[in-house]
C-alpha cells in the first residue's frame, strides 16, 4: 500500500487570500499546506486598500496593529483622494481622510478602519504571521500540477520547481486561491460568467521623490487625473517616492505603441521629474465563477471572481471568501459541522461577489461616461472653470459613496440573504445602500459593532464559537443544551448593556464564529433542536 503525505487542507496560492485562509484555519487549529509557484516576493505593486471588514479579521487574528503600525508604510501619510487636471494643474474634487496611524482613522461602525497599504507592505505582514503558526507549512516555488478526487480525499501532484521533485499529497480538501488564471478552476471545468475584457489598461510604476514637493495639491493616496490626454489615476505605493499610474481605456491596438513617458508627462505636467521603472498591461473583467465548489475542491478570491479595480473590492471580497470557507472547514473537521455546511459556501459568497463585481463596474462606467474629459478642462478660463464644476458634480454623484463614505454599505452591510444555514425571522432585510451602512441583526448580516462598558467591542466577543447574546433574563439552557448534545460550541453571554440591546434589536441574538447573525428572537423558542440543526448544516 502506497503511503502519501497527508494534510487536512491543501491551499494552492500564497497571495493575500491563500495566506488569510491559512491564518483562519490555524486560528481554528486546522493544519494546512500552502503551495506557491513563485518565491513569494511582490514583483509589481498592486492592491492598495484593506477595507474595514478585512481589518476586523486581522484584529481577530492578532495582526491588525502590526499591519497598521509596523508594515513600513508611513503611519502619518493621509488617506486623501483627489481629482485633478494634472499633478501641477487644477484641483476638481477632494475627499480627505486621516492617515493609517491616526486615532480618527477608525470607522464609526467598527473598532477598526480602512488601511491604505500597497501589496509590498501588506503581503509581508501576512507572510510573517503565517511563519509563526505551527499549523501552517508554506512551500514556495511549488505548484499543484494536477489532482483527482477519490471521494474520500483529493490526490494532488505537487512539483518543487527548484529541485524538479514531484510529490503526491493527499488532502481532505483542496482550495484554489491561485488567481484569475487559476489552474484549479480550469481543471474543474468551472467557467467564469459575466463580461470579459471591459477595457485594456496599462499600469506604470515610476519613482518621483520630488512629486510631493512640486504638486500644489498636497499628499494623497490617489490622484485621479481628468484631462483630454489621459484617463487614469496615480496611486501612492510607499507614501514617499514610488508611484503607480494606471492608464484606463487603452485600445488593444495601442498597447505595443503606447508611450509610457508621454502618458506620465500628461498626468504629471512638465515640471515634475520621474524615473520610469516598469510597465504592465492588464485587462479589466467583471466575472464570477459559475460555482465555487466541486466535491472536495473549492475556489476563493480571484479564482472565483474578477472585478474592475474600483472600490477596493477584489482582494477584500476574496478575504471574505477565505473566512467563510475557513470556519466551515474547521467545523467539519471538529465533527459538529454537517455536509450542508460546506455546501452553503457558494450560496453565501457568490451573491456577494456578484454585487461587488457589478458595483465596481458601475462606478467605473458612470465616472468615465459622464465626466467631461475636455481639452479645455485645465484652462484658466470661464469655460475651464465651468467644465471643472461639471466634473465635480459628476464625481460627487458617482464616486462619493466610494471616496467619501468608504463604501460602508458594501463593506459592512453585506448579508447572506439566501443562506441555507441562517434562520429567517420573517422580517424583510434592511435596505442595502452601497454608500451608507445601517447596523442590523437581521439573520445573515455581520453582527454590528458597539463599544461595551469595559472598552471592548462587541466584535471581540465573536470568533472561536457560536455566541448567544442574552439581553434579558431568559433562561438560555434549552439552546445551549441542544448545542452541547451535538458538539456545537456555543457560549451564552448575558449582557446588561442598554446601548448594545438597542442596536442588536432583539433580546437574544445568536452569532456565528465568523461574526454573522444566525438567528434572533425575544425568547427561546420550542424548536431549538431544529435551529441548531440548521446552523450546523444538518438540514
Amino acid at each position: 500500500m502506497t503511503n502519501y503525505n497527508h494534510v487536512p487542507v491543501l491551499i494552492a496560492g500564497a497571495g493575500p487570500v491563500g495566506l488569510c485562509l491559512a491564518i483562519e484555519l490555524a486560528y481554528r487549529n486546522v493544519r494546512c499546506l500552502v503551495v506557491e509557484q513563485t518565491d513569494g516576493s511582490v514583483d509589481f505593486p498592486t492592491t492598495n486598500l484593506a477595507n474595514t471588514r478585512t481589518v476586523e479579521h486581522l484584529r481577530r487574528w492578532g495582526c491588525a496593529d502590526r499591519m497598521r503600525y509596523e508594515s513600513g508604510y508611513p503611519i502619518d501619510y493621509p488617506r486623501n483622494y483627489l481629482f485633478v487636471t494634472r499633478m501641477d494643474g487644477y484641483e476638481i474634487a477632494r475627499f480627505d481622510h486621516p492617515a493609517n496611524g491616526a486615532p480618527t482613522a477608525r470607522s464609526p461602525y467598527s473598532p477598526e478602519g480602512r488601511l491604505w497599504i500597497s501589496k509590498p507592505y501588506f503581503d509581508p505582514v501576512l507572510h510573517r504571521q503565517v511563519a509563526t503558526l505551527p499549523q501552517v507549512e508554506v512551500r514556495y516555488e511549488t505548484s499543484v500540477e494536477s489532482f483527482e478526487q477519490t471521494g474520500a480525499a483529493v490526490m494532488a501532484q505537487v512539483l518543487d520547481r527548484k529541485s524538479g521533485r514531484n510529490e503526491t499529497i493527499e488532502a481532505d480538501y483542496l482550495i484554489g486561491c491561485d488567481g484569475g488564471r487559476s489552474n484549479i478552476r480550469r481543471a474543474l471545468g468551472i467557467p467564469y460568467q459575466g463580461v470579459f475584457s471591459q477595457g485594456m489598461n496599462v499600469a506604470v510604476l515610476f519613482r518621483s521623490p520630488l512629486l510631493l514637493k512640486l504638486t500644489p495639491h498636497g499628499p494623497a493616496v490617489q490622484y485621479q487625473i481628468v484631462n483630454a490626454d489621459i484617463n487614469g489615476a496615480i496611486a501612492a505605493v510607499d507614501g514617499k517616492e514610488l508611484w503607480r499610474l494606471n492608464i484606463r481605456n487603452v485600445k488593444q491596438e495601442q498597447i505595443d505603441a503606447l508611450n509610457a513617458p508621454e502618458k506620465l508627462r500628461f498626468a504629471l505636467g512638465p515640471r515634475i521629474p520621474f524615473e520610469l521603472l516598469a510597465v504592465r498591461p492588464w485587462t479589466g473583467h467583471c466575472v464570477v465563477a459559475e460555482r465555487y465548489q466541486d466535491g472536495r475542491v473549492f475556489l476563493a478570491g480571484d479564482a472565483a471572481h474578477l472585478n474592475w479595480p474600483a472600490g477596493g473590492f477584489g482582494m477584500n471580497t476574496g478575504i471574505g471568501d477565505a473566512v467563510d470557507i475557513g470556519w466551515k472547514l474547521a467545523a467539519v473537521f471538529a465533527g459538529w459541522g454537517r455536509s450542508k455546511l460546506l455546501d452553503s459556501y457558494t450560496a453565501e459568497r457568490k451573491p456577494i461577489a456578484m454585487i461587488n463585481v457589478n458595483e465596481a463596474a458601475e462606478m467605473r462606467a458612470n465616472f468615465d461616461n459622464q465626466t467631461p474629459f475636455s481639452p479645455q478642462i485645465g484652462d484658466d478660463s470661464e469655460e475651464g472653470r465651468e467644465l471643472r464644476d461639471r466634473a465635480r458634480a459628476v464625481i460627487i454623484r458617482t464616486r462619493a459613496k466610494e471616496f467619501l463614505h468608504d463604501s460602508a454599505g458594501i463593506e459592512l452591510g453585506y448579508r447572506y440573504e439566501s443562506s441555507p444555514i441562517c434562520v429567517s425571522d420573517g422580517t424583510p432585510p434592511p435596505e442595502l445602500d452601497h454608500g451608507l451602512y445601517v447596523p442590523s441583526t437581521w439573520p445573515g448580516v455581520r453582527a454590528p459593532h458597539v463599544w461595551l462598558k469595559n472598552g471592548a467591542s462587541t466584535l471581540d466577543l465573536f470568533g472561536k464559537s457560536f455566541v448567544l447574546l442574552n439581553f434579558s433574563r431568559a433562561m438560555t439552557h434549552p439552546m445551549t443544551n441542544a448545542a452541547k448534545a451535538v458538539g456545537l460550541p456555543l457560549q451564552a453571554i448575558d449582557l446588561d448593556e442598554p446601548k448594545v440591546r438597542e442596536t442588536y434589536e432583539r433580546d437574544l441574538v445568536l452569532v456565528r464564529p465568523d461574526g454573522h447573525v444566525a438567528w434572533r428572537g425575544n425568547e427561546i423558542p420550542s424548536n431549538v433542536d431544529a435551529i441548531i440543526a440548521r446552523v450546523r448544516g444538518e438540514t
